[in-house]
């Protein structure tokens, strides 16, 4: 097959070619700010929304870009349309864009230094690592390790410093095999998961926490087909311990829309029962996208 094509500091290459040297921000401190946006049915979805964030983030966390928001959103588009021609027609492409901070001036020593890495590549979504829960739920687990406040690290940003959640999620899976990690933050209160965000239902509301959690796209998708149907939405202050409370649990995500969960920690949940309120919200999806999030996701893999 053609190699997907990439574009990075304004230059068309071959996605094999795209790397980023020793000395730059992004790998040696992880300072790096990412956006993902996918395509359905080939079409990338919101683009614009999702370009307009990454610069928000980059003038408010202050990472240069000699990039505009049009010229990434044009580049985008254009990688996009060229790596769908690739793939098949039931297949889409997540749409990666991320800045980093620039040089390490202590491996380079004195003078100019190169700016920063400014890339666009796709991948083809990998359905089949989500079937299993379509189908069945998330396992969820509270793991020990608890999630950065915003005041001390940009959680409300899209970085790319992600230590602490890979590190939840490998304590989640040790505690309960299969899990990921739904982190609390230092005042025990319920965050998100390493990829996505959390929702519970509780007497008829959609309830999400409203600290320390990344401002997501998808949440936005959440909150409007909540309005679409007429359903209470909240963010609130979520305790642990008001889990059990809940009718359902669900998370989101850009790749995959929505998914049930159907555990956390002892905790489980009947992920098919009569007033669910994930199968409407995954009927907004399709009405917003022409394609069903979990149908796509459960046979094409």
């Amino acid at each position: 097959m053609t190699s997907f094509v990439a574009w990075m500091n304004g230059q068309l290459r071959p996605f094999s070619e795209m790397a980023l040297p020793v000395w730059d921000l992004g790998v040696v401190a992880g300072a790096s700010i990412t956006e993902m946006a996918r395509t359905f049915a080939h079409k990338p979805f919101r683009l614009a929304e999702h370009v307009e964030r990454l610069m928000s983030s980059c003038r408010e966390l202050k990472f240069e870009t000699p990039y505009s928001t049009e010229q990434l959103i044009t580049a985008a588009e254009q990688i996009a349309t060229a790596n769908t021609n690739l793939i098949s027609a039931k297949d889409d492409l997540g749409i990666v864009i991320f800045v980093t901070a620039g040089s390490n001036r202590t491996y380079l020593g004195a003078g100019d230094l190169p700016g920063p890495t400014i890339g666009i590549h796709t991948f083809c979504l990998p359905f089949a690592i989500w079937k299993h829960s379509a189908q069945h739920g998330l396992r969820l687990a509270i793991p020990e390790r608890t999630q950065p406040s915003t005041p001390s690290f940009p959680v409300t940003h899209k970085t790319r410093n992600r230590l602490h959640w890979w590190l939840a999620d490998r304590e989640a899976g040790e505690k309960i095999s299969g899990s990921r990690a739904l982190l609390l933050d230092d005042k025990g209160l319920v965050t998100e998961t390493s990829t996505a965000c959390f929702y519970g239902v509780a007497n008829g509301q959609i309830v999400t926490p409203r600290n320390n959690v990344l401002d997501s796209m998808s949440r936005r998708m959440v909150k409007e087909a909540a309005e679409f149907f007429g359903i209470p939405f909240a963010s609130m202050d979520i305790r642990p311990e008001e889990i059990p409370g809940m009718s359902e649990a669900f998370v989101s995500s850009t790749p995959v829309g929505v998914l049930p969960v159907c555990s956390i920690d002892n905790h489980e949940f009947q992920i098919s029962h009569a007033g669910q309120v994930l199968p409407q919200l995954a009927e907004y999806w399709h009405h917003q996208t022409g394609i069903h999030p979990l149908r796509q996701i459960i046979d094409n893999s």
